[in-house]
């Protein structure tokens, strides 16, 4: 699976582009540098879809623009929704930014298998703690997980003291994941690794145990 991570705003979470598939994990904060970053690997009117892991403005900011540019078809989970277009709720007001107002077009759920292309699906594991709604994309056949802000590199978790958050979520959360095969982890912020990630997620299990 080719995967680019995009550099945006310093203060944007990880957007990472699928490029034979036309997909974006995350918008990030601005949508001009998401697209202007995008364009070097691909055609940006061939990007179809935007999966948001989930409602923070780090992360979806910059739809409205990728939907205005390219119109891009929107995908996140059920129980984010309603926070995305929520000042509060996707803390944008932390940002000093609007919350995106825009139509999400595929409304995810646990388990479901969402079309890539060419036979390859993302399985959405729904994952609150972080948001209510947050998800991980698992991509069992390169044993890639797009991670979000449930859990980051070296045993780093999501932050639990925002709306929405549950810390006993967020454990059970990545008790779901400990047992999955992955190769590489993409977290929502810091570095891709393709190190010990079955260790860095226990330590993840670990930490936010620790925070019960």
């Amino acid at each position: 699976m080719l995967v680019h991570l995009l550099r945006t705003s310093v203060y944007s979470g990880n957007v990472y582009l699928l490029p034979d598939f036309g997909v974006l994990v995350d918008a990030g904060i601005s949508g001009s540098e998401t697209i202007a970053a995008a364009s070097r690997f691909m055609d940006i009117e061939d990007l179809e879809l935007v999966v948001l892991t989930h409602a923070h403005f780090d992360h979806s900011g910059g739809i409205v623009d990728l939907v205005e540019r390219c119109g891009v078809r929107v995908a996140l989970h059920g129980d984010d929704v309603a926070l995305l277009s929520d000042d509060v709720g996707s803390v944008a007001v932390m940002f000093g930014g609007s919350a995106p107002d825009v139509f999400v077009d595929v409304v995810l759920s646990d388990g479901d298998l969402l079309p890539l292309g060419n036979g390859d699906v993302f399985e959405v594991i729904h994952t609150p703690g972080h948001t209510p709604g947050g998800v991980c994309l698992y991509h069992r056949e390169s044993g890639s997980l797009f991670s979000g802000d449930t859990i980051f590199g070296a045993g780093g978790v999501g932050r639990v003291d925002l709306l929405g958050g549950d810390v006993r979520a967020l454990v059970r959360s990545i008790e779901r994941l400990v047992d999955l095969n992955v190769e590489v982890l993409y977290p929502g912020h810091g570095e891709p690794s393709s190190v010990n990630v079955g260790w860095q997620i226990e330590r993840a299990l670990a930490f936010a145990r620790s925070m019960v």
